[in-house]
């Protein structure tokens, strides 16, 4: 059975900017979703905040030509209403991740992937661990 995993928006720029310190195992991860070995998602929140800072690199053409890549491989998670009462519940001072942590949630994902060593801290909960790309890599590995 594949893993079913959420991808925060820093997984998302790593795989478009090979100067980003994990960009590497990002663009692995990519390549595994692309392969279906594995079931992404991510929430239209993810996708207009990439859109948003792939315009100082990339050109309108190539943002949509990515964005469009993006969506035919990782299904986008709608919000509602009780995920953000959730997320406000729970935000500890940062309530985007909050809420893309409770996206993930309600879903009953298995992995939250982030590159983002605060979010650990500060969200993880037994239900669905926060990992990183590299450390998922080698869960994933470890389980076939």
């Amino acid at each position: 059975m594949a893993f079913k995993i959420f991808l925060d928006t820093n997984i998302i720029l790593d795989i478009f900017d090979s100067k980003r310190v994990f960009a590497e195992s990002a663009i692995t991860l990519f390549l595994k979703i692309e392969q279906q070995e594995l079931f992404a998602y991510f929430s239209e929140s993810v996708v207009t905040t990439t859109d948003y800072i792939l315009a100082k690199k990339f050109n309108t053409t190539e943002r949509l030509e990515i964005i469009s890549s993006l969506i035919d491989h990782i299904k986008i998670i709608g919000c509602n209403n009780a995920i953000i009462k959730n997320a406000l519940r729970e935000a500890n001072n940062d309530l985007e991740d909050s809420i893309l942590y409770q996206l993930a949630l309600n879903k009953e994902l298995d992995y939250f992937i982030s590159n983002d060593k605060h979010a650990k801290n500060k969200l993880a909960t037994k239900k669905l661990p926060i990992v990183t790309a590299r450390e998922f890599l080698k869960i994933a590995t470890n389980k076939k």
